[in-house]
């Protein structure tokens, strides 16, 4: 995923459209990018580790509703 692209979340029969904003690696321990946002409005947070495989680091991908 890369900023533009669009995801699709289907839950409890309702469809939710997001667009990608930006994409970060972190440390697997580093919340500030997550805490950062709390009551700044919806956004989307896909995590999941990084290289693929891996328990080194965390890939974060953002989106905001469209």
């Amino acid at each position: 995923l890369v900023p533009g692209d669009d995801v699709i979340i289907v839950f409890n029969g309702k469809r939710f459209n997001y667009q990608v904003s930006e994409k970060k690696v972190v440390e697997p321990s580093d919340v500030q990018y997550i805490d950062a946002n709390i009551g700044r409005g919806e956004q989307l947070v896909l995590q999941t580790c990084w290289p693929p495989g891996t328990t080194f680091k965390r890939l974060l991908v953002f989106a905001k509703p469209k």
